[in-house]
């Protein structure tokens, strides 16, 4: 009696993205890296699609985005750490300390890192580098209440200049999935 094995892992149905043929990355990509006609054609499609997804957010990316934390809980904290303080990064990773105004707690901030981690891998598709699952986070230190008393932090992007919260799946507003699907 033997069982299939439980699939843990799935794949997207369509790879919005494999049509891309770099055409126009082509050239100055092969003059930077000295890359002949055959080594641009046998780049992996991993490498492909992270040159594709990152062309669709555009060039500025970096620089168009804010990661926000800010903190919705501050029960039980002992750091200093206040309701509605905010630590903006840039997506650098990097503390934007001029639009920050929390107090620098590493057991609060410390787990923002993953987030991080996360938002490259969602970049590099053409998506919102911040998923809907993780938006919230908190303190990692434990006291002797047992957790039950720690600041909370809700985590959010926003647009650089206009401060505005970005809430689209997809960041490109010029992709239409519906006609990539079509190719």
């Amino acid at each position: 009696m033997n069982k299939k094995p439980k699939e843990t892992t799935y794949h997207y149905e369509t790879d919005y993205l494999k049509n891309d043929d770099l055409s126009e990355l082509k050239e100055p990509l092969s003059r930077a890296l000295d890359l002949s006609e055959e080594d641009f054609n046998r780049l992996s499609p991993e490498v492909k699609n992270l040159l594709s997804g990152r062309r669709r957010l555009g060039v500025t990316w970096l620089d168009d985005y804010e990661v926000v934390a800010e903190v919705i809980s501050d029960e039980g904290c002992t750091c200093g750490v206040k309701r509605g303080q905010v630590a903006v990064f840039d997506m650098r990773h990097r503390l934007k300390t001029e639009k920050s105004n929390i107090e620098c707690c590493m057991h609060l901030l410390a787990p923002v890192l993953a987030v991080f981690y996360m938002s490259f891998d969602r970049a590099s598709e053409g998506l919102n580098p911040l998923t809907r699952i993780w938006t919230h986070f908190e303190c990692v230190k434990t006291t002797d209440t047992l957790a039950k008393n720690k600041a909370r932090v809700k985590v959010y992007l926003r647009n650089a200049k206009t401060h505005e919260v970005m809430k689209k799946a997809v960041l490109d507003e010029n992709w239409n999935l519906a006609d990539d699907r079509s190719k």
